[in-house]
Formats: structure tokens, C-alpha cells, sequence
């Protein structure tokens, strides 16, 4: 994948005592975004070997088509959040 330099999207989770974070990365040329997270500075309990991983970036952990060209905030957050709860990280 080679992904679009002019696109990317932090997102975070703060709640319950919580201090995660993720980003979302663009695929060029398409409506395809893919999360990645830092399984190894969270010291979260995710089987590594199920996810590839990408240097600099962490785990890629979602790949998810969007409709529009940008990913909000709010749609980013929810993904994330969403990942965390299916992994029972939170």
C-alpha cells in the first residue's frame, strides 16, 4: 500500500483512567484508510502475530473503506473505540 502524505488522523481514547492513541493513514488514490497502534509502547496484551506491522507506524490493526475523501474526527474515534472494546482493551 502506498499511502497519501496529505492525509492522516490521531485519534484518542482518555476515558476510565485510559491514555490510548492510534492513527489513521489514507491509501493514495483510494477511500481507504488504515489504523495503526503501538501494541508494544501500550504494553497491550494483542496477539502481534495476527496483525502486520509496520515500521514507524506500530500494527496495522483496521483497514476501512470511507465514503467521503476525509475521515472526521468523530468517525475515527468511534473506529477506534470500537477496536479497543473487540480486543477487550477497554
Amino acid at each position: 500500500m502506498i499511502f497519501d502524505d496529505r492525509y492522516h488522523l490521531h485519534v484518542g481514547y482518555y476515558e476510565d483512567q485510559k491514555d490510548l492513541e492510534a492513527i489513521f493513514l489514507k491509501v493514495k488514490g483510494q477511500k481507504i484508510w488504515c489504523m495503526f497502534f503501538e501494541n508494544s509502547f501500550y504494553k497491550c496484551d494483542l496477539p502481534e502475530e495476527k496483525y502486520p506491522s509496520i515500521k514507524d507506524f506500530g500494527l496495522l490493526v483496521g483497514i476501512y473503506s470511507i465514503e467521503s475523501e476525509d475521515l472526521s474526527d468523530e468517525q475515527g474515534s468511534k473506529l477506534f473505540e470500537n477496536f479497543l472494546k473487540s480486543n477487550n482493551l477497554i
